[in-house]
């Protein structure tokens, strides 16, 4: 397969990532319920709208990871091809985040659909039963954050080294720094549900993206080999 077509299911893999953060984060944010320095926001407003969107966000996470991990594969094909001894531990790393990270859209979606369903029947504790529900299951991310951590931090320093951009100081192409862009938007603009969507609920998938995209454009048009 050439590398750049890798790439290109990687971008679609991020896009689909980001429609399923939309439909969990497009709401105004609830003080007190779920707001992180880094991560979800929840909101009162999901129990306003059709559950089903919850099931298709996380649906949609599920098929997003799947995708986007050819562009792991790429990055850890392009590692090899330069001699990069980290390359294994690149691809260990993204498939322990890829693997998990499928658990970890799940859980929002699952609260988010537990919440909608527990305020249509007018369960009084529908705001701690969820809460209860996400604190609870949502230790399944730690794996996934430390496979996320590992995986960006040997990007990192390969890009460094110059084995995966030819410039190096292309190592500020960095899913954790855009993340940490969009962290310090999602806390400087006002709290709207197009500031909670894209910049708190899409920070990961649009540092991806940006990560993928740079790749895309610099990779090599020919075949490549494991």
């Amino acid at each position: 397969m050439k590398e750049k077509r890798l790439y290109i299911i990687a971008m679609i893999g991020a896009v689909i990532c980001f429609i399923g953060d939309i439909l969990l984060g497009y709401f105004t944010p609830m003080p007190g319920f779920g707001n992180r320095i880094v991560g979800i926001s929840f909101s009162y407003r999901w129990a306003d709208v059709d559950p089903v969107r919850f099931a298709i966000a996380g649906f949609l996470g599920v098929v997003a990871l799947l995708l986007m991990f050819s562009g792991f594969y790429g990055i850890y094909l392009r590692m090899k091809r330069n001699n990069d001894g980290l390359s294994k531990l690149f691809l260990i790393s993204a498939f322990v985040f890829v693997s998990v990270g499928t658990l970890y859209h799940n859980v929002f979606s699952i609260t988010a659909y537990t919440y909608n369903k527990l305020m249509s029947c007018g369960f009084d504790q529908a705001q701690d039963f969820s809460m209860d529900i996400f604190n609870t299951f949502i230790l399944v991310s730690i794996p996934a954050a430390i496979g996320y951590a590992c995986m960006t931090v040997v990007f990192f320093f390969s890009c460094l080294k110059g084995n995966i951009f030819s410039k190096r100081w292309m190592c500020l192409v960095n899913p954790l720094v855009c993340m940490l862009f969009c962290v310090v938007l999602s806390k400087i603009l006002p709290q709207t549900p197009f500031v909670n969507g894209i910049f708190s609920m899409g920070q990961q998938s649009i540092g991806l993206f940006t990560v993928f995209m740079a790749l895309f454009a610099t990779s090599r048009g020919g075949e490549i080999h494991s």
